[in-house]
């Protein structure tokens, strides 16, 4: 007789708050609980996988294991969860960020936690599991764990709840290693490690949508292997989006080479307008990058900019966010992830701020990016709230929306992606309670696939981006591949 593992993705903090946007939760499926049950024997386990985005994690039938994804600010959720099915007689199993960060705490409610990636010790864990003898840590090694990540399991995911359901990891980690991101307190400060072409085409020949998100924290980082993957891409119809890093609008070349091959959106961090913030938390590449020449490079290859930027960094006063909304506003950036800077276990920056006694607390379920957790240097905790706060709803504003797309080719696209996403959330709550989220990709696909047309300047708008003085500060801090 199969036992029964039930896989879940606990919901995060800010999504049980009276404001949260439901589309922000419905975007895509957890790919890493997919992933596991891909791994798993299909004739010895029935797998059950619930998001708690768009979904109850409750099953009435009996489960054998419950293994659970934490993220920091869904810690608290996820515990929650291991002592209700541990009651039920359910064997848990943790990892993720969190319970890598701090595995001593998970351990307090799982009978095991599995530290860094699964792929190298899943086969182990249900091996013991069979024999009843669960250790209470299974470290996962990074090298050589992105060759065996298999096809996800996507028949098990909600069919009718994700705007995008092809999901896919082409990489692993990030050549570079800012303080604040969590990418080295998971995979360690210099991994990087990019999956078979092969492996990508058999998932690429299973995409019926014709819409893939590329998962990858830095997908363009590597321009031999993505050369081949783009070459991979042509021919099949696919409009594709993924992140990258500031330096790839060095070669505009590369960034034709990534539209002609469907690209049409990149997640950009540009974190900070300072230079200072950039350089003391070792994000070398934005530090030497002309922000505004990489704007006109990035839209003059046709492809648009889902921007980030982080607000809290000690060279930060009052006065950040008004730049910011000024600079989003005039340079014509399509959209913008506010956030405030956290410092996540793990990472430089929390163990920086932990040992000056700067941390406010460490109520997990406020680590969630909206609140500050830490004393800036540079302004009140509240200021900082308030301003991050007031960003969002002044760069969203309706009069933010058109003065952003005027001007721009495609403006009415533009304007209707961003009223869609931010301002009628109703109706996306309706759409996927009535299980309408395949239709609604259409409306997301007509807004991808049109082309920017900023006019190209006679002169390579490349030269401009590292100045000679910036360029001899880089050194060899970028990546070259």
């Amino acid at each position: 007789m199969k036992k029964t593992i039930l896989f879940i993705l606990p919901a995060l903090t800010s999504s049980q708050t009276k404001g949260y946007r439901k589309i922000k939760y419905s975007r895509f499926p957890p790919l890493s609980l997919l992933t596991l049950a891909g791994m798993t024997p299909d004739d010895k386990y029935k797998m059950i996988v619930r998001d708690e985005h768009v979904e109850s994690s409750d099953v009435d039938e009996h489960v054998d294991i419950v293994a659970i994804q934490t993220y920091i600010s869904s810690a608290y959720r996820a515990y929650e969860l291991a002592e209700k099915y541990r009651r039920r007689g359910a064997k848990i199993i943790m990892g993720g960020l969190h319970a890598t960060s701090l595995p001593h705490e998970a351990a307090q409610y799982a009978d095991a936690v599995c530290i860094g990636p699964a792929e190298t010790v899943w086969n182990k864990i249900l091996d013991d599991f069979e024999k009843d003898k669960l250790c209470q840590f299974y470290q996962g090694e990074c090298i050589g764990s992105a060759a065996l990540v298999p096809k996800p399991r996507r028949d098990l995911m909600n069919p009718n709840a994700y705007l995008l359901r092809n999901t896919i990891v082409t990489s692993r980690g990030c050549p570079h290693h800012c303080d604040f991101c969590y990418k080295s307190a998971f995979w360690g400060k210099h991994y990087y490690e990019t999956r078979p072409i092969s492996k990508i085409e058999e998932e690429l020949a299973e995409v019926d949508d014709g819409l893939v998100f590329f998962l990858d924290d830095n997908l363009l980082a590597n321009k031999s292997y993505c050369r081949q993957l783009f070459n991979t891409l042509k021919g099949r119809g696919i409009t594709w989006q993924s992140a990258a890093s500031l330096d790839v609008a060095k070669d505009p070349q590369y960034l034709k080479e990534a539209y002609d091959s469907g690209c049409r959106s990149l997640f950009i961090g540009f974190e900070s307008l300072s230079t200072e913030s950039m350089k003391s938390v070792n994000k070398n590449v934005n530090a030497v990058t002309d922000y505004k020449e990489a704007i006109k490079v990035i839209h003059a290859s046709g492809i648009m900019i889902n921007s980030s930027f982080v607000f809290g960094f000690d060279n930060d006063g009052p006065d950040i966010f008004d730049r910011t909304i000024e600079f989003g506003i005039k340079n014509k950036l399509e959209t913008a992830s506010l956030h405030i800077l956290t410092p996540l276990p793990g990472t430089q920056v929390f163990t920086q701020m932990e040992s000056a006694g700067r941390l406010l607390h460490k109520n997990w379920s406020l680590y969630d990016v909206y609140h500050a957790v830490f004393q800036p240097k540079r302004m009140t905790p509240q200021e900082l709230e308030e301003g991050h706060q007031r960003t969002i709803k002044e760069f969203y504003s309706y009069g933010s929306i058109i003065s952003r797309a005027l001007g721009t080719d495609g403006a009415l696209k533009r304007m209707a992606y961003n009223i869609g996403l931010w301002k009628v959330d109703p109706i996306w709550r309706a759409i996927i309670k009535f299980g309408l989220m395949p239709h609604a990709k259409e409306i997301l696909r007509g807004r991808l696939l049109y082309k920017n047309s900023v006019p190209k300047e006679k002169a390579d708008i490349s030269d401009r981006i590292l100045s000679p003085n910036r360029l001899q500060n880089y050194n060899n801090s970028a990546a070259t591949v």
